[in-house]
């Protein structure tokens, strides 16, 4: 009952707000201007209507607080799917949240269950920054450390779950009105969005992000890890250390200090790679505000209510998505994308290579300092949008990520490029993929799957033989020229019985190379070669004998 008056609250708000914008013709066809009464603009509609659209929906936006402002954010990097003008917009909405006035000392002692004075020597009462979900103030301890109290906001869990439920409204209603909202894959953004904000809503959680991160960094050279404390911090309040750092844009002064813009600029984008291929658990938010550079030239990531995970198959195949990008084999990239995707719906396959194709042309006719990385993801999400292929929401995160990053790099430096910070990790890659342990791996997985399908063979053979005799399988394809398919059937079962043999022993002698290799047992690294060898010459004799049978 609680939630459902919260929402109609919200739900009012949001009319009268619309209304006061200019956009109350959108509630004619909608079921939510019939859930609240009518409500007054209370403004000079034709003041408002003279303002841009663009400009209204952002000003709508920002009155509408802190979950709308948090989806909005999601969209404001989504060049491929909105235009310029309310992108611009939208980006105005990264630091204007407005603060509420808050008794943060009360907050503390409510929230910590202490005297604020036992713990703090002093907390100063106008907030540092104010985010959308919470506001951050400066405080000492006892033993004179500066921190950090970052506090959410009284009631923003009420709030922005009325919110979730109203966008869902809204949302289903876009959808099915338009093809266009149909295909920007709303319903799946908003779900994302919903884990996303709660996961942001839970500092327990951030708390436990901040030491993976920092675990994952141990001992690293150029990460600074931020220092926490869990004694003073709660779900609702956390307590991390004051970072005496530079802003990573803010040029003049990292040059004042002596850093070298450039090295940081590399430094940064390694760091965040390294996230990526090496821990799988990445920054989903690594805009310049929440980068800083110490004293020591480490640089400190800060904000860690949305992070990024991938699992070993999601790298794997975000390797093997790079590797082809990199390449450009447009072909394997459309299998591989097919593979990421949680949805696909391409209605030409053709229109797409040539789409992919004409990108890649585009990346051969400039050199890699004019290589605009932005255009291209921007140019890459637009082809995938118009074939309605839905990726996994970490995707979306690391190309967010790389951008927002390769956009301080190259404010920093301007001839950074990430194609060449990238080539390390394709090449460190590639080198893992055709080492003789991957070879040797990937060959013991294949006979060992090939192992099972010819173990159940057998079973498999019975069932379809039983259910033919009990008439539960029927036949009612007429195969013409059968007995020319069963000699040809039979001619490539021998085949491929013998490359099986072949494979077997090239696996076998693979391994007596490597156990040469590790233990220098006897002579089995010759043996091994000579098995190489006969291998080939076998290969040889089997291509010799499929050449022959083509002329014949």
């Amino acid at each position: 009952m609680r939630h459902q008056t919260i929402k109609l609250k919200r739900t009012a708000t949001l009319v009268r707000i619309l209304t006061k914008y200019g956009f109350g013709a959108l509630l004619i066809n909608s079921s939510l201007r019939s859930k609240v009464a009518d409500t007054d603009a209370g403004s000079d509609m034709e003041e408002v209507i003279a303002t841009g659209i663009y400009e209204r929906i952002r000003m709508a936006i920002e009155e509408l607080g802190p979950t709308y402002i948090k989806f909005a954010q999601a969209f404001s990097d989504r060049e491929d799917l909105l235009p310029a003008p309310m992108i611009a917009e939208l980006r105005k909405l990264q630091d204007r949240v407005e603060a509420d006035r808050l008794d943060i000392r009360q907050i503390v002692a409510d929230e910590l269950d202490i005297d604020p004075g036992t713990c703090f020597s002093d907390i100063t009462e106008t907030p540092l920054a104010s985010a959308s979900i919470a506001q951050v103030y400066r405080a000492v301890l006892k033993d004179g450390s500066p921190v950090i109290l970052k506090v959410k906001r009284p009631g923003i869990r009420d709030v922005i779950s009325a919110d979730l439920l109203i966008m869902k409204d809204v949302v289903r209603l876009l959808v099915a009105y338009s093809d266009r909202f149909r295909k920007m894959n709303l319903v799946e953004v908003l779900d994302a969005f919903e884990k996303s904000i709660y996961r942001e809503l839970s500092f327990q959680g951030e708390m436990a992000n901040i030491h993976q991160f920092s675990e994952n960094f141990a001992g690293h050279k150029d990460l600074y890890p931020v220092k926490t404390y869990p004694a003073l911090s709660n779900d609702n309040i956390l307590c991390i250390e004051y970072l005496d750092g530079v802003k990573i844009t803010d040029r003049e002064t990292l040059l004042e200090k002596g850093f070298d813009p450039a090295s940081l600029a590399r430094k940064g984008l390694n760091l965040y790679l390294v996230q990526i291929f090496e821990h799988g658990f990445f920054h989903a938010d690594p805009h310049a505000g929440n980068l800083f550079v110490m004293p020591s030239g480490k640089i400190a990531f800060i904000d860690f209510g949305s992070m990024g995970r991938l699992m070993a198959a999601d790298q794997q195949k975000l390797e093997h998505f790079i590797v082809c990008f990199i390449s450009r084999d447009v072909r394997r990239l459309i299998a591989t994308i097919k593979k990421m995707a949680v949805r696909i719906n391409i209605p030409d396959e053709r229109k797409l290579e040539r789409d992919i194709e004409e990108m890649f042309e585009l990346l051969n006719s400039n050199s890699l300092q004019h290589i605009d990385t932005k255009e291209v993801l921007n140019r890459f999400s637009g082809t995938l949008n118009e074939n309605e292929i839905l990726m996994p929401e970490h995707i979306y995160l690391l190309v967010r990520g790389i951008v927002l990053l390769e956009g301080i790099g190259r404010k920093l430096d301007p001839q950074m490029n990430i194609v060449d910070s990238l080539r390390p990790y394709v090449q460190k890659i590639m080198r893992q993929r055709f080492s003789p342990e991957q070879l040797l791996s990937r060959g013991w997985d294949t006979l060992r799957k090939l192992g099972v399908d010819m173990t159940e063979l057998p079973d498999n053979m019975n069932q379809i033989i039983n259910k033919l005799n009990d008439g539960e399988l029927k036949i009612i394809q007429e195969i013409k020229g059968q007995r020319e398919l069963m000699d040809v059937l039979g001619r490539n079962a021998s085949k491929l019985g013998y490359a099986v043999m072949v494979a077997g022993l090239a696996i076998a002698s693979a391994l007596l190379i490597v156990a040469d290799r590790h233990t220098g047992v006897g002579n089995t690294g010759v043996l091994g070669l000579w098995g190489l060898l006969l291998c080939a010459l076998l290969g040889l004799l089997f291509v010799l004998s499929s050449w022959r049978s083509r002329k014949k």
